[in-house]
C-alpha cells in the first residue's frame, strides 16, 4: 500500500508543478505582452473567414481562335441583310469587348480597300462573348446596271460592255445599212438594258 502511495505522489507531484508554471506563464505573458495575444487571438478568429473567401473569379471574355466571329452586311440602299461566318483577324485575338470596340472604331477610319469598293459607310459591334462575336458592316453603293452599249467603228456595230471598259462582241451589222434613226441612236453611243435585249437586236439585223 505504501508502494502505491509512493507512484501516485510520484506523478502526482510534477503534473501539479507543471500546472502552476504553465498557468504562471501564461500571466506573465498576459501582464507583460498583452498586445500579442490579442493579436493571436484575432488571427485565430480570422481563419474561418478566409478560408471561406472564394478562391478566384470569373474571367473577363476575350476574342480567342476558338470564338465563332460572323459579319453582317447591311445594304442601306435595299435594306437587305446578309451573315457569313469567318475567322475572327489575328488582331481581334485577346482583345475584351471596350478594346474590340475600340479597334472597330480604328477601321471605321480606315477601311479596307476591298470595303471602299463595296461603298462601305461603318462597322459596329452588335454582340459579345467567349463563345460568339458579331459585328455589322453598312454599305451605300448603287449597283450599275448590267447594260450594253452599241457603238460605230469603222462602220459595223461594235458592242461595248456597261462600262465602256471593253468589247464585248464584235457584229458584221454595217451601221450604214441600219434604219437612219437607229445610225443616230448608235453613233451616240445606244444603249441596250440587258442580253435579252441585246439577242433581239441581233438577230433582227445580222445579215
Amino acid at each position: 500500500m505504501k508502494f502505491v502511495k509512493r507512484i501516485s505522489l510520484f506523478f502526482i507531484y510534477p503534473l501539479s508543478m507543471f500546472a502552476i508554471g504553465f498557468a504562471s506563464n501564461m500571466l506573465m505573458m498576459d501582464y507583460f505582452y498583452p498586445n500579442n495575444l490579442k493579436r493571436d487571438n484575432a488571427k485565430a478568429q480570422e481563419m474561418p473567414v478566409k478560408e471561406q473567401m472564394p478562391v478566384s473569379v470569373m474571367d473577363t471574355p476575350v476574342v480567342t481562335a476558338n470564338t465563332r466571329y460572323v459579319i453582317q452586311e447591311y445594304n442601306v440602299l435595299n435594306g437587305q441583310l446578309t451573315q457569313n461566318e469567318e475567322t475572327a483577324p489575328d488582331k481581334f485575338i485577346g482583345l475584351d469587348r471596350t478594346k474590340l470596340a475600340q479597334e472597330i472604331e480604328n477601321y471605321n477610319t480606315k477601311p479596307s480597300l476591298t470595303d471602299q469598293e463595296k461603298g462601305f459607310t461603318f462597322m459596329e459591334l452588335v454582340s459579345f462573348s467567349n463563345d460568339k462575336v458579331v459585328v455589322k458592316k453598312s454599305y451605300e453603293k448603287q449597283e450599275v446596271a448590267k447594260g450594253f452599249f452599241l457603238l460605230n467603228e469603222n462602220h459595223y456595230v461594235v458592242v461595248y460592255d456597261s462600262e465602256l471598259s471593253g468589247i464585248y462582241m464584235n457584229t458584221n451589222i454595217l451601221v450604214e445599212e441600219l434604219p437612219e434613226k437607229l445610225q443616230n441612236e448608235i453613233i451616240h453611243m445606244k444603249y441596250i438594258q440587258d442580253e435579252g435585249e441585246l439577242f433581239n437586236f441581233l438577230e433582227s439585223y445580222s445579215s
